[in-house]
């Protein structure tokens, strides 16, 4: 063929090809470019989210309440829609169709998770309304009912009939509620394995776990700063009460042995929403004796770790055996007498409600194996394993119905379906307090995008983070330093641990990593507002800022890190000791009366343990 007809058929049929192909491509690479900076827009849109609900909860005493906590997530979902609406605002969309594009979000807590997306407002139920702030029939954006991770278990059997519900969190915490051989059941607590070399052990009044010896008398003082003073303190259900000593008119007082003697004018107070000292929660010494010692004692010879041991050990012992349980009462302060016997319970008794049926059905493809066999603490434990599959389960059923049903509340012409969520996001979503944000419908060129964020809050005031348990230690300048507890200098050396008792030290060796966020002082300076860190010691900078000083952990978490047989025994101590500390103190809703109206473990007060 000659030359010329060779430049024809190149002409006719294989440049228009090329063209093409060369289109496809580049229509390819803009929506892969698009796509990746819509994605980034969203992601910083749901970080501003988890930065706005940090900044409202840390400084604020009553965060952990539910009325509170709604308050900030609305603010955290306006905050939302605010920075999404300015990222996009320059491609052509305003906040006002911004909306029609976010099916939902979601904030996942401890125990459950509030979705805020839009809903039909139906008042036609109601014969007289006022149309100035409700209209019927109009498409609303807010925050629907709490979802708790929850699954119902039932059987039937001679010897086992069980239909009840477990209520599971982002740890080992547990709430049970039903029918238990017949006799209702309201209980809740950390579950731990028991009388084994893994779990906890009762050694007269002493509580052992993993070698280290919880006793009745091994007591802690906290200190910590507001403003230019530093306070004693103890925390009591998620709020820090303050040790005001002031001098003159002293009286000596005993507990436990040992004398102290204080001042009858010393107060104790708590810092309010307002940023001010409140005195409210307890009287004086001269107006109300008793309590304010009660208050004082819990300040001074704080017990808390103790605590902690022995109610998981009392409350693993009647989730796990039929044993007696002499003096042991549920939540609900009803006598258990005997043990629930749930350890031969298995992921195949959970069931669920068949939305096409009457009856119930098992959640089959989770697999059949005994929930509470080994040590719930375990990473790869069945416990875990099957609390991650109820949260994922919770999670993906309620949020791809909400998704689907994102159209016909909005009259969208766009079919709106939930996108595949990462292992490594679910990862996140089963063990962190997290955002999750979605994004879809908008123009890319030749498809539509449908997209999503997962943002973990790493500071939050309700969840005692395994891996957030800072360590005391003296570097090689002789200065105190925290670091986390898988620090390599804790290992090497080159740090040197501080114990209780040595060094004339202000702070327990080990402490929560919140306690170092900094917070407001309106108190020092009246009308003015400043800041100030409670803790004074410096951080390490290579393990908590970054990982270069850490020691591997071979895909263990810190928990099983600490586990390990090799582990410096002080280290252990100081490590759970603050752990079970801030467990045993944090808020949680079931026992929201805890320290007014008794944690019902023996229809006693929080309180009560350090009575005079």
């Amino acid at each position: 063929m000659k030359i010329q007809g060779l430049a024809i058929i190149f002409i006719i049929i294989i440049m228009p090809i090329t063209i093409v192909l060369s289109e496809y491509v580049n229509n390819k690479i803009t929506i892969a470019k698009t796509e990746l900076e819509y994605n980034t827009r969203l992601l910083n849109s749901t970080y501003d989210a988890i930065k706005a609900y940090q900044l409202n909860t840390i400084n604020n005493a009553f965060g952990d309440i539910s009325t509170s906590k709604v308050k900030d997530i609305e603010a955290a979902a306006k905050t939302f829609f605010n920075s999404i609406s300015s990222n996009f605002n320059f491609t052509g969309y305003n906040s006002s169709n911004m909306q029609s594009y976010i099916p939902a979000i979601v904030f996942t807590l401890y125990d459950g998770y509030y979705l805020y997306s839009p809903f039909r407002n139906t008042l036609t139920e109601v014969e007289n309304y006022d149309n100035t702030y409700s209209i019927n029939g109009e498409t609303k954006y807010g925050l629907k009912p709490y979802v708790y991770y929850s699954c119902r278990y039932v059987k039937n059997e001679p010897l086992k009939k069980w239909d009840f519900i477990i209520t599971y969190t982002l740890d080992n915490y547990i709430t049970i509620q039903g029918l238990i051989n017949n006799k209702y059941i309201y209980d809740c607590g950390y579950l731990y394995s028991i009388d084994n070399s893994n779990g906890i052990q009762k050694s007269g009044n002493n509580y052992i776990y993993d070698g280290i010896t919880f006793s009745e008398d091994d007591t802690e003082e906290l200190k910590e700063w507001i403003g230019d003073k530093e306070y004693s303190y103890a925390k009591i259900n998620g709020t820090k009460y303050y040790l005001e000593e002031n001098d003159g008119d002293n009286v000596t007082e005993t507990y436990n042995g040992k004398s102290f003697t204080f001042s009858r004018n010393n107060q104790i107070f708590f810092i309010d929403e307002t940023g001010e000292k409140n005195y409210s929660q307890t009287k004086g010494y001269n107006d109300d004796r008793t309590t304010f010692l009660k208050y004082y004692f819990a300040i001074k010879q704080n017990k808390s770790s103790y605590e902690y041991y022995k109610h998981a050990y009392e409350f693993s012992k009647a989730v796990l055996t039929n044993d007696n349980t002499p003096d042991y009462k549920d939540k609900a302060g009803t006598e258990v007498k005997k043990g629930y016997d749930l350890s031969s319970l298995k992921s195949s008794d959970a069931h669920i409600f068949n939305n096409h049926a009457s009856d119930i059905t098992s959640i089959q493809e989770y697999g059949d194996y005994a929930i509470f066999t080994g040590n719930p603490q375990e990473k790869s434990s069945n416990f875990n394993t099957h609390r991650q599959s109820i949260i994922r389960y919770v999670v993906e059923t309620n949020l791809s119905a909400s998704i689907a049903a994102f159209k016909d509340s909005t009259h969208s012409n766009i079919d709106f379906l939930m996108p595949k969520i990462s292992e490594p996001d679910w990862e996140t979503i089963e063990n962190d307090v997290c955002a999750i944000s979605f994004l879809q419908g908008l123009n890319i060129g030749s498809k539509k995008y449908n997209g999503y964020s997962v943002v973990a809050n790493t500071l939050t005031k309700e969840y005692i983070d395994e891996d957030d348990i800072y360590i005391l230690a003296k570097d090689g300048t002789n200065n105190f330093i925290y670091c986390k507890a898988n620090d390599e200098t804790l290992v090497n050396g080159t740090v040197s641990m501080i114990t209780k008792g040595t060094e004339n030290i202000k702070y327990y060796p080990g402490i929560w990593k919140i306690n170092f966020e900094q917070k407001q002082d309106v108190i020092s300076v009246p009308g003015d507002t400043i800041y100030y860190n409670p803790i004074k010691a410096l951080g390490s900078y290579t393990s908590i800022m970054g990982s270069s000083g850490t020691r591997s952990q071979e895909n263990e978490d810190i928990y099983m890190y600490i586990h390990k047989p090799t582990t410096n025994i002080r280290l252990k101590e100081t490590y759970y000791k603050a752990l079970g500390r801030e467990r045993w103190c944090s808020f949680n809703i079931n026992n929201i009366n805890y320290e007014l109206y008794g944690n019902n473990r023996h229809d006693e007060y929080f309180l009560i343990d350090y009575e005079v």
